[in-house]
């Protein structure tokens, strides 16, 4: 492997950024979404909180380097430009850039997700059309507009985090359960839900509830279909 001269990093989490930044990642959460690991998580092996050894093998290989030379150093890697561009082509791919204006379309999808037994889900149906300025949306996702839409929950299971009734926001750029444990709106079997989502060893997913009162259920294989993840919550006060 071609070398290059060694930069300040000395230790494990300084050689993480500085392979993660020469791969083409310049956002961190950019690179925890792409290997499938929590970006609160991510940033902590970042920061030095908490070691990644379990994860090294993972990093190193979307990164281009070793796990060996990402725990214990040594002459420092250059990174291939495959591997840049791999990185510059996947941050593109799932976050196309906003058109330059201030606002930005959102449609509000007349059907409702059942937060309970589940309301019948027929998609795609389109409602009405709002505008929101692109820095509100930013905040939430850095998905184009395309890619998202209001809908409106239904039921108690996700209470108290989803009440009956509030509107949803969903990316529907995200369809892909990498990380367990955040909430999704899917279609099990004929029934639009809103759930938390966990991956299992075994290939199935386990839909879980916020209100522990409701028991959680698992789907295999065909029987979720994933729409999008909920990455906002608006209340009515």
């Amino acid at each position: 492997m071609a070398v290059m001269s060694k930069p300040p990093i000395d230790s494990p989490h300084e050689r993480l950024v500085w392979a993660r930044e020469q791969a083409g990642f310049g956002d961190k959460a950019d690179f925890a979404r792409a290997v499938g690991v929590n970006p609160t998580t991510y940033r902590a092996y970042e920061n030095g909180q908490n070691g990644f050894a379990k994860y090294a093998a993972l990093f190193a290989r979307r990164l281009g380097v070793t796990a060996e030379w990402l725990l214990e150093g040594g002459s420092t890697p250059a990174i291939s430009e495959a591997i840049k561009s791999h990185a510059k082509a996947e941050i593109e791919d799932r976050y196309p850039k906003f058109e330059e204006t201030d606002d930005v379309e959102i449609q509000q999808w007349d059907i409702a997700y059942g937060m309970g037994a589940g309301g019948y889900l027929d998609i795609p149906v389109t409602g009405e059309t709002y505008r929101f300025s692109e820095s509100w949306i930013r905040q939430f996702t850095r998905a184009p507009a395309s890619k998202l839409f209001f809908a409106t929950g239904t039921g108690d299971s996700m209470s108290p985090t989803i009440l009956d009734s509030d509107i949803v926001l969903i990316d529907t750029s995200e369809h892909e359960v990498r990380m367990a444990d955040r909430i999704w709106a899917a279609a099990y079997g004929q029934a639009g839900i809103i759930k938390r989502l966990r991956p299992m060893p075994n290939g199935s997913v386990k839909i879980m509830s916020d209100n522990q009162s409701v028991p959680p259920e698992t789907a295999y294989d065909g029987e979720l279909h994933v729409v999008g993840r909920v990455v906002a919550i608006v209340r009515k006060m």
